[in-house]
């Protein structure tokens, strides 16, 4: 199965129906050009009704799907401390502190790097893969699809968090819990993802 967000608005490729869901339901083979042929269906999709793309190959159709797309790969994660949890708010919007792998690099070193970079700390610790992401948006002209590695990651240290203005990142802060929900309120479909994953453990 693979969950995509298109405008922030999710579809999900699955291998079978699911007949109790409120969803919108299409069949992969009634597919021939993409997005174009499931606009029309994504109007009414939301995070807790995302379109159902039935499909008799999850891999094959995906990769027909996606094939005119850039692949970027990315990383980032959930940073826990006696705090809360980190978060920083980029263009208007919350979201958890990731970016883009440099060639070479492993998706934990990029989550660390990154996390550094943004955030302004050090000593953070990976300790599990959260999820992994995939979204869709548009860079120069080309359609791009992203995929964010998401860790859990544990920091026990005492640095002044600094955001990366340059990122536009304008805060830096420590969420407990029980204010995920304004982040839900204003933020990306994707992050709703890793949310999910965190509160889940």
């Amino acid at each position: 199965m693979y969950k995509v967000f298109i405008d922030h608005k999710p579809i999900v490729i699955r291998k079978n129906a699911i007949f109790s869901t409120n969803s919108e339901q299409v069949f992969a083979e009634d597919i021939i050009r993409f997005p174009q042929d499931i606009e029309d269906k994504l109007s009414g999709v939301s995070i807790q009704n995302p379109l159902q793309i039935v499909s008799k190959n999850v891999e094959d159709d995906f990769k027909r799907f996606f094939k005119n797309y850039q692949l970027v790969l990315a990383a980032g994660g959930m940073v826990q401390s006696k705090d809360g949890v980190l978060v920083i708010e980029r263009n208007g919007y919350w979201d958890i502190p990731k970016g883009k792998m440099e060639e070479g690099e492993t998706p934990e070193e990029s989550a660390l790097r990154e996390i550094e970079e943004e955030c302004g700390i050090h000593g953070h610790v990976i300790e599990q893969l959260l999820t992994i992401t995939y979204h869709t948006y548009v860079y120069k002209g080309q359609q791009v699809l992203k995929k964010t590695y998401w860790y859990k990651l544990n920091y026990s240290g005492t640095d002044v968090l600094i955001p990366q203005g340059e990122e536009g990142i304008t805060r830096v802060e420590w969420f407990q819990s029980n204010r995920f929900s304004e982040i839900r309120e204003n933020t990306y479909g994707s992050i709703h993802e890793v949310l999910d994953a965190y509160e889940s453990l």
